[in-house]
């Protein structure tokens, strides 16, 4: 018995154990594909990578100067209009700027007022001047006549010294009346002449604050930022209150035209000289390769740049540069979202090498 049981004891472990590892190696069923993976539509085509962008690209509206978000006029998905208003900076010192400007200004024109005022009253002073200048010489013209007669008389002994001595001095006196009246309308004629100069002065001054005002009110306006054409607001990034910078990556709204959107492809520099002008391509949605749509080709951008849009694909290179692309595309049936990235197919002259 004990025999037996030395013989049959081994023999019933191996048989378990032989049962135990052929269930283990039962193969598990695999899951069904969500989606066929995406398949060229060429026989020669090249594959890229592409972002949905809007037909004359996005607008990414940065302010033009630092400040905190005050007003915020748009949200998302609203349709606007050229010059439509999408968010103001924090505006309240400008306005103050602008305010006194505004004042400067009109200290001016009241100084120009002044002036042109003044300038009236010295060319009544000179016309004055020139009318008594005019009687003062006739009247000295006369004096004369009547001094030179009486001279002739007093020679000849028909007048006496006396009156002859009373003409000469009435010329004289009327002599220096003339002389003085030609001393006074010196006097106002440059006294006009430098009312002129200061009316000029005053004129440059003016045009000088107008300038200045003009030109804080435009630093004003730029504070609020406005719609460049007409679109769709694409994304909201800030919030009122929030601190925004000039001179950050990230603008607050994003802005585009989607009425027709465009595809930027990045073509790695290793296929771009198998692409041509003109080529044609297809582009199919990420996970779901039934839904593509065709493209038509748009430009070439011929400076190549640092790839930035990255697949995730463990073989994807990431230090090439990339040619980029442009086509264009109609909506789909299917919704095709700003910002998307879409596998893309270009169709070829020849094979890429692989």
């Amino acid at each position: 018995m004990t025999k037996w049981l030395s013989i049959v004891g081994p023999l019933l472990g191996l048989v378990l154990i032989a049962a135990w590892v052929t269930a283990s190696a039962r193969r598990v069923p695999h899951e069904k594909a969500l989606a066929a993976p995406p398949t060229a539509p060429y026989e020669n085509s090249i594959a890229a990578t592409g972002i949905v962008e809007a037909s004359d690209r996005n607008y990414n509206l940065a302010p033009p100067v630092s400040g905190q978000l005050s007003m915020l006029y748009v949200k998302e998905n609203d349709i606007v209009h050229r010059d439509d208003k999408l968010y103001t900076i924090d505006d309240r010192e400008q306005r103050t700027v602008v305010e006194q400007a505004d004042a400067n200004v009109v200290k001016a024109r009241a100084m120009v007022q002044t002036a042109q005022a003044d300038i009236l009253t010295q060319q009544a002073n000179v016309n004055s001047a020139t009318a008594a200048l005019d009687t003062a010489k006739a009247t000295y013209d006369d004096a004369a006549q009547i001094a030179e007669r009486n001279e002739g008389l007093h020679q000849g002994g028909v007048i006496s010294d006396q009156a002859n001595m009373t003409s000469a001095k009435t010329r004289d006196a009327d002599r220096a009346r003339w002389q003085q009246s030609a001393a006074q309308l010196k006097q106002a004629e440059a006294q006009l002449h430098n009312a002129e100069a200061a009316l000029s002065e005053q004129q440059a001054n003016l045009q000088t604050m107008i300038a200045t005002r003009n030109q804080q009110k435009v630093l004003l306006d730029k504070m609020t930022v406005r719609a460049p054409a007409d679109g769709k607001i694409l994304q909201i990034n800030n919030r009122v209150g929030e601190y925004l910078s000039s001179t950050s990556g990230t603008s607050p709204v994003l802005f585009g035209d989607t009425d027709s959107l465009m595809v930027r492809v990045d073509v790695d520099e290793i296929n771009a000289s198998h692409v041509l002008p003109g080529s044609t391509a297809t582009a199919m949605l990420k996970g779901d390769s039934t839904r593509q749509f065709p493209m038509q080709f748009v430009r070439i951008v011929p400076y190549m740049v640092p790839k930035q849009n990255l697949t995730g694909s463990n073989s994807e290179r990431v230090d090439v540069r990339v040619l980029q692309m442009e086509f264009r595309f109609e909506p789909p049936q299917f919704p095709v979202y700003v910002g998307q990235q879409v596998d893309v197919f270009i169709h070829a002259q020849e094979r890429a090498s692989r």
